[in-house]
């Protein structure tokens, strides 16, 4: 799952953000505590001086809510003074009895010891109403700010995400227009350079294909009917004539290689599909290759319903057949090869050599060969994944190439 850039900003404000709040508030609150503490220590000091001043002085009313006063003999201990407190050193303490925190005040008074003890309770239950409002508010802080920073990133982008919208949807005209932000205007610029090149890239490769096309079809042409018709030459030699024919078999191969190249250097598109019949497909795709087949006693078998209709581009069905079949044939020196089909469902498999397990994830890769037959060009395959991807297809191929396998030979299933 691919990361948002925009989330990304507005984490990163929303971090930022909190993180400065949050500093601030630790702040607060530590500083809080402190002047709290030290309000409490200046309470007990002020009780302590006005009794060293004025023995016999009680606390006042508002006092005696938070603190007692004790006067004992030194190192006497009761109930409310307990002994860990008496063994105390004159100054002030902090002592806890339970979970209840006590500012402890000590003063010698000749042989005795005066004892102010301030009861922490309210002070820490503001602390703690403070701390749960400070993480309340930090909360809130950082829903806004994930908000508003959502909302800024949004902004920010919004010149990028209709530069990726325009490329997407190939809008004609310059991306690089009036009134973007330099960095963005740097980078439309920039594709705009790279799509004019690319432009001229694809006129002249397509030029160049073109002239291919019709620069070397004429050739092959001629070079078809002179074969045809020195193959056709009354009282020609036997031997003659079979040169005639490979002639021709060179051409034939050499104009299948041709609209191969042509097919995978251009970018086709479906525009003439109907309803074809699948076993004529096939047949016109084997008959060619029958002859071969009988000269090397390898069977040839059409197994493929009547009736049978694919919706598809006829000649690039033409093509897809013509390398499977093709392949077979090339690849088969003995048994047989079965065309069968169902709906939904065509399978070619042979009897022939089979292609290593280690060679099976790149068959269908571009001039990728896994076999040293001096016929084969690399590009078959990847000329059927290419008619599979455009018609919607799934393509797969089981293999086996162990010599002492009864399976051995290659199946390739097209799913319709």
């Amino acid at each position: 799952m691919q990361r948002s850039l925009r989330w990304r900003l507005a984490w990163s404000f929303t971090l930022l953000s909190v993180f400065a709040v949050l500093l601030q508030a630790v702040s607060l609150f530590i500083s809080t505590e402190e002047q709290e503490e030290d309000m409490i220590d200046e309470v007990v000091n002020a009780a302590l001086d006005n009794y060293l001043r004025q023995p016999g002085t009680p606390l006042d009313a508002a006092a005696s809510l938070h603190m007692e006063m004790h006067r004992l003999p030194a190192g006497a201990a009761t109930a409310a003074v307990p002994p860990e407190v008496a063994r105390l050193p004159a100054g002030n303490h902090e002592w806890f009895r339970g979970q209840t925190e006590f500012h402890v005040g000590i003063r010698n008074l000749g042989a005795e010891r005066i004892y102010v003890m301030y009861d922490t309770t309210e002070h820490e239950e503001r602390l703690a109403e403070l701390m749960w409002r400070l993480a309340g508010g930090l909360l809130v802080l950082t829903l806004m700010s994930l908000a508003l920073g959502y909302w800024l990133a949004g902004r920010m982008l919004y010149q990028l995400q209709r530069l990726v919208r325009q490329i997407g949807e190939d809008a004609p005209g310059p991306l690089a227009e009036p009134g973007l932000d330099r960095e963005v205007a740097q980078l439309a610029g920039a594709i705009d350079d790279y799509r004019g090149r690319n432009r001229e890239l694809l006129a002249r490769e397509q030029e160049f294909t073109a002239n291919v096309s019709h620069e070397l079809r004429t050739p092959l042409t001629r070079i078809r009917t002179g074969a045809e018709l020195l193959a056709d030459e009354p009282g020609l030699p036997e031997r003659a004539k079979e040169r005639a024919v490979r002639i021709l078999e060179g051409v034939d191969a050499m104009e299948n290689r041709l609209r191969g190249l042509l097919f995978l250097a251009r970018e086709p598109r479906l525009d003439d599909t109907g309803l074809l019949d699948l076993k004529a497909a096939v047949e016109a795709s084997a008959a060619p290759l029958r002859p071969a087949c009988e000269a090397a006693g390898v069977t040839l078998s059409v197994e493929v319903p009547e009736g049978l209709r694919l919706r598809a581009d006829a000649s690039l069905l033409q093509l897809l057949l013509d390398n499977l079949l093709g392949n077979a044939v090339r690849y088969t020196q003995h048994g047989s090869i079965t065309v069968s089909a169902r709906p939904g469902e065509l399978v070619v498999a042979d009897t022939g050599a089979g292609i290593a397990a280690e060679h099976q994830p790149h068959v269908f890769e571009r001039h990728y060969r896994a076999s040293a037959h001096p016929d084969g060009s690399g590009l078959g395959l990847s000329i059927v994944r290419r008619v599979c991807a455009l018609h919607g297809w799934q393509c797969r191929i089981d293999s086996v190439a162990e010599a002492d396998s009864p399976r051995r030979g290659t199946r390739v299933t097209v799913g319709f």
